[in-house]
């Protein structure tokens, strides 16, 4: 688990992912609606960065899913 995010509040981790958001459209020069659309082009650049790392997205997307669940559920699971 992250140390640097389990005592966030969800609006800070919100407000994160926003913030990871906004920063692919800068760096990519696109600035799209916040939609569909920008989240699957900031997982497209994860899978990028993963591949050229020779990291599991896969695992990590399994894992972010099991963190995600802890959080959304008050860290009950």
């Amino acid at each position: 688990m992250n140390p640097f995010s389990v005592n966030l509040p969800n609006e800070r981790r919100i407000a994160t992912a926003r913030a990871a958001l906004n920063t692919a459209h800068v760096v990519r020069a696109d600035f799209p609606l916040m939609s569909d659309n920008a989240v699957i082009e900031l997982l497209a650049d994860l899978r990028h960065f993963c591949a050229g790392r020779n990291i599991d997205f896969g695992s990590c997307d399994t894992a972010a899913r099991r963190q995600f669940d802890h959080e959304i559920n008050g860290g009950l699971q």
